[in-house]
């Protein structure tokens, strides 16, 4: 459904004119995959709300999640909030958008979502979710 300046590629996942919300799959250009969104408007949410959701799923957690993306974009609360409302979507919190963003992406491997590709042998991609240390 779309790609990113870092090589990798969002796919919404199920059947096209599904009644059902359609997950949203992220796979990078390193051969890494996660589920990272319920539905098309909570990726984009995920995407507005924690521009550095990527380094998430690699154990960054707040304040460094964000702290260089905010420093460099010292006007992002605003522009946050203007996309949200131009897109109709919620307001959200970052924890909240963090919470979710974890929970679909502790999904990707249980659920069956870790893509591989066909043919190859040993060309699973593996899961982005990994969990800080405690």
């Amino acid at each position: 459904m779309a790609g990113c300046n870092a090589g990798g590629t969002h796919y919404l996942c199920g059947p096209a004119g599904s009644d059902r919300l359609r997950p949203v799959l992220y796979t990078d250009s390193e051969g890494q995959a996660s589920l990272i969104a319920e539905s098309l408007a909570e990726a984009l949410t995920l995407a507005i709300v924690l521009p550095s959701w990527h380094d998430a799923l690699a154990g960054f957690r707040p304040p460094a999640l964000n702290a260089d993306y905010l420093e460099d974009n010292p006007d992002h609360p605003e522009v946050r909030d203007c996309l949200l409302a131009a897109l109709r979507l919620p307001s959200a919190t970052e924890p909240e958008v963090l919470a979710r963003l974890l929970t679909t992406a502790a999904r990707t491997v249980p659920d069956g979502f870790l893509p591989s590709v066909e043919g190859e042998e040993d060309a699973a991609f593996e899961p982005m979710l990994r969990l800080p240390a405690k």
